[in-house]
């Protein structure tokens, strides 16, 4: 089973649901903390990256069950600047070990400012959303 750790844009349903090519049931994501990491705005770009810092923790979902197929349109969804990375996350009162796209620091700089998924949300969501769909439909 492939579980990965989301804690940026991947945790709406519509933006998953347009990168793995179907609408994952609410159950499929299961809340989960990621420790030892802080999570900033990228330069330049309306997107998180997280990055280590032991004072810290990264609130987000991990979704297990994934294909190969589900992986690899992940990958291509992160592109050049991430790296799947195996992290210990928090779940259901426990730790797992699962995948994270973690950023390359040489391609994808974190900002100072923090990421907010609700703000994102109401500020961004729309516009990404629409291009999301234009690329992914001229691929």
């Amino acid at each position: 089973m492939n579980a990965f750790f989301f804690y940026g844009t991947l945790l709406d349903p519509d933006v998953m649901a347009l990168v793995v090519g179907r609408r994952l049931p609410p159950s499929a994501f299961a809340p989960a903390v990621l420790p030892g990491h802080s999570r900033r705005r990228a330069k330049g770009a309306t997107y998180p990256v997280v990055v280590r810092n032991a004072a810290d923790r990264v609130q987000g979902v991990v979704v297990g069950g994934l294909t190969s197929r589900d992986v690899a349109r992940l990958a291509a969804y992160e592109g050049p600047g991430y790296t799947i990375a195996r992290l210990k996350v928090r779940i259901g009162g426990g730790l797992a070990t699962v995948s994270v796209f973690e950023p390359i620091v040489a391609r994808l700089q974190p900002s100072t400012s923090p990421w907010n998924y609700a703000l994102w949300k109401g500020r961004h969501k729309r516009r990404f959303v629409s291009r999301l769909r234009r690329a992914l439909s001229a691929r």
